[in-house]
């Protein structure tokens, strides 16, 4: 199933800029997860599944069937290039994959890079811009209780450091 015709419905137009209609780009994230994890390392479709099961931090485990018909998307649409090597199909990022990520709004651009959290730096920055967009919604956090329990929660483990 093709979801995608051209570099445009990654979302972008001629000048870059993300259009709005996100509902029409199904699968948009997981795409952009596997041009990342592949931008790192060649990665064969297990690789990649537990790469995503550890991004998502165990919440999120995809499944083959999401996978591999992805990976074979993406190869001919020409974002990866594919290698046989010790029977197993290894997956890399072509030059049009690195620009769609170099192009990316997305805010995990910011927050270490798709792939997750390369140390305790990345850990920190992501805090800061969760805590910034928290910051911003703050009317919305304030009036519902669970929220401001969870709020408290994580600032109370913090203040224990």
């Amino acid at each position: 199933m093709r979801y995608y015709d051209d570099d445009r419905d990654w979302g972008y137009g001629r000048e870059g800029s993300m259009r709005h209609n996100m509902g029409r780009f199904r699968g948009f994230g997981l795409r952009y997860w596997v041009l990342s994890i592949v931008s790192r390392e060649a990665s064969t479709g297990a690789m990649i599944m537990d790469r995503v099961e550890e991004m998502s931090m165990g919440r999120w485990r995809p499944s083959p069937g999401h996978i591999y018909p992805l990976l074979e998307q993406l190869t001919s649409e020409g974002y990866l290039n594919l290698e046989n090597k010790d029977g197993k199909k290894y997956y890399s990022l072509t030059e049009k994959g690195k620009s769609i990520l170099e192009g990316s709004w997305f805010p995990w651009r910011t927050m270490g890079g798709l792939a997750g959290l390369s140390g305790l730096e990345d850990a920190l920055r992501n805090i800061e811009t969760l805590v910034e967009y928290v910051s911003d919604n703050r009317e919305k956090v304030s009036s519902n209780a669970d929220m401001m329990k969870r709020v408290k929660k994580v600032i109370d483990k913090l203040g224990s450091l």
